[in-house]
C-alpha cells in the first residue's frame, strides 16, 4: 500500500488506535499510539521521539560515551505503508513499523530499516533480489510466586503430545498471525522443555523482518492471555537447549521470477552464484556473529559440540554447520544458523545480504563441504579438518565486527557506531554484576 491507501484502510478497518513503532539497536520496539484525528499527520509525517532514546542500553541506562545526549534533539518515526497490520489481539488497533528520519523528513544514516532497504536496492542494481524466511525458537514458561520460571510442559522433542498440551496457545498464535496478515509455514515442539519453533514463508527482506516482528508479538500476546511468559532468549538455562534464529536465504533474478541459487547440473549443489553468496557469508562469519549474537548470553548457546554452530564451515544438511544447504531439488537454499533473537533483526539481515553480495562480487569460494558430526569427533580429527571457529565470546565477536570494513560500510557506519556503544555498555554491566553462581561457589569457601 501507499500512504493514501493506508489512510483509506484505517477507515475501512474501523481502526481507533494506531501504534507507530520503531526498533532500537537492541531490536526492542518503541512506540506511541495515536487516535483517529492524528492518523493523517502520523502516517504522512511521522511521530516524534527523542534521539537520545537510541543511545540507551537494554536496562534504560545511558552509557558514559553516548553521543546522542539530551541535546541531540528529536527524530521522526515515519510509517512504512508496507508494514500496516491490524492487531486482532488488541481491538480496533493497527500497527505500522517505521523509518527513523531526521526532523526535516530526510533519511538518517543510523536507521537500520533504511539501510536494509538500501542494500536491497544495491542488489537490484546488480540484477538480483533475495527471498528470506526467519525461523525462531522460544520457550513457553510459567512464573511461580518466588519468581522462578518453569516450562509449561516436559514433553519430548517433536512429539504430538507437545502440540496437544499447548493446543489452545498454538491455535491462538495462528489466529493472531493470520489476523496480522502473516502466514505460518509450520510450528513444532522443539528439543527443550516447553520449547517451540515456528517459521514463516519466504518473502522480500523487509517483509520477512516485519513478519518476524509480528510473529513475536503474536506469540507473546497469546501466551500472556493464558498467564504464561515467553522468552526468545538464546540460553535461558544452562541445561536447556538454546533458542536460535535460523535465517533462510535464496537468490533470485531482479524480478523475483527465477531462482538462481541452485545448480542446474544436479539436484544437490548450488550454482556458482549461490556458492559465491555462501562464500561471502562464510568469509564474514566472525563479524556477522557480532551482529547476529550480540549478548553475553549468546555465547552460552554457541558451544562446540552442540547443534548450535561454533565453527566456520558449511555442509549439506549438516546442522552443526554455521551455513547449511537444507534439502535437495527445489528446496535448496542457504540457511545461516548462528544468529539468535537478541539481534537487531534489520541490521543482522543487512549484514548477511552485504556479506553475500560481497561474495558474489569477489567470487568467493566457500571451500568444500564439511562432512560428519563435529560433536562426535576427537580434537585430533577436528584439527585435521582445519575448520575455523566462530568467536567464543562477545568481545571477540565485536572485535571481528570492528575489523570488517566491508561489513561496517555495508550495514552503515552510523548504525554500527551506536549499536556498539549500547551493546558494549550492556556487556560491561554484565561483567561487573556478581552472579548467584559466584556466591554459591565461593562465598563460604574462600
Amino acid at each position: 500500500m501507499d500512504t493514501e491507501q493506508v489512510l483509506a484502510q484505517l477507515q475501512a478497518d474501523e481502526i481507533e488506535y494506531l501504534w507507530v513503532v520503531y526498533h532500537d539497536y537492541h531490536g526492542r520496539a518503541g512506540a506511541k499510539v495515536v487516535p483517529p484525528e492524528e492518523f493523517e499527520s502520523a502516517v504522512r509525517s511521522g511521530v516524534v521521539f527523542a534521539m537520545a532514546n537510541l543511545n540507551f542500553d537494554i536496562l534504560d541506562h545511558q552509557p558514559a560515551n553516548a553521543e546522542l545526549l539530551a541535546d541531540s534533539g528529536d527524530f521522526l518515526a515515519v510509517p512504512d505503508p508496507r508494514s500496516y497490520a491490524v492487531m486482532p489481539q488488541h481491538p480496533r488497533t493497527a500497527r505500522m513499523h517505521t523509518w527513523i528520519r531526521k526532523t526535516n523528513g530526510s533519511p538518517w544514516e543510523g536507521c537500520p530499516r533504511t539501510r536494509l532497504d538500501e542494500v536491497v536496492s544495491e542488489l537490484a542494481r546488480e540484477g538480483y533480489s533475495t527471498s528470506v524466511a526467519l525461523e525462531p525458537e522460544f520457550y513457553v514458561l510459567v512464573r511461580n510466586a518466588e519468581g522462578e520460571y518453569h516450562p509449561t510442559n516436559e514433553s519430548r522433542m517433536f512429539t504430538q503430545t507437545g502440540l496437544a498440551m499447548e493446543n489452545q496457545l498454538i491455535q491462538q498464535i495462528f489466529r493472531y498471525m493470520r489476523g496480522m496478515g502473516v502466514s505460518v509455514s509450520q510450528l513444532g515442539k522443539e528439543y527443550g522443555p516447553g520449547q517451540y519453533e515456528i517459521s514463516t514463508p519466504h518473502g522480500p527482506p523487509i517483509q520477512a523482518i516485519d513478519d518476524y516482528l509480528s510473529l513475536k508479538d503474536a506469540v507473546r500476546d497469546a501466551a500472556r492471555e493464558q498467564g504464561y511468559s515467553v522468552t526468545f532468549m538464546p540460553k535461558p538455562y544452562a541445561e536447556w537447549a538454546g533458542c536460535s534464529l535460523h535465517t533462510h536465504i535464496s537468490i533470485w533474478d531482479e524480478d523475483g521470477e527465477q531462482d538462481l541459487t541452485a545448480s542446474t547440473d544436479d539436484d544437490t549443489s548450488l550454482s556458482d552464484l549461490g556458492n559465491w553468496f555462501m562464500g561471502g557469508i562464510l568469509h564474514h562469519a566472525k563479524a556477522l556473529t557480532g551482529l547476529g549474537s550480540p549478548t553475553a548470553n549468546s555465547y552460552k548457546r554457541l558451544l562446540p559440540g552442540s547443534w548450535a554452530p561454533a565453527n566456520t564451515y558449511w555442509g549439506y544438511g549438516n546442522r552443526s554447520a554455521v551455513v547449511r544447504i537444507p534439502g535437495a531439488g527445489g528446496r535448496r537454499h542457504i540457511e545461516h544458523r548462528s544468529g539468535d533473537n537478541s539481534c537487531q533483526p534489520y541490521m543482522f539481515l543487512t549484514g548477511l545480504l552485504v556479506a553475500g553480495l560481497d561474495g558474489i562480487r569477489r567470487r568467493t569460494d566457500p571451500g568444500p563441504p564439511f562432512q560428519g558430526d563435529i560433536g562426535h569427533m576427537t580434537a585430533a580429527e577436528i584439527e585435521a579438518q582445519s575448520v575455523g571457529f566462530l568467536p567464543r565470546s562477545l568481545p571477540e565477536a565485536f572485535e571481528a565486527l570492528e575489523a570488517d570494513d566491508a561489513l561496517i560500510e555495508g550495514v552503515g557506519r552510523e548504525a554500527i557506531k551506536h549499536f556498539l556503544i549500547v551493546k558494549k555498555h550492556e556487556f560491561a554491566a554484565y561483567q561487573l554484576h556478581v552472579h548467584p553462581w559466584e556466591r554459591s561457589t565461593y562465598l563460604e569457601i574462600i
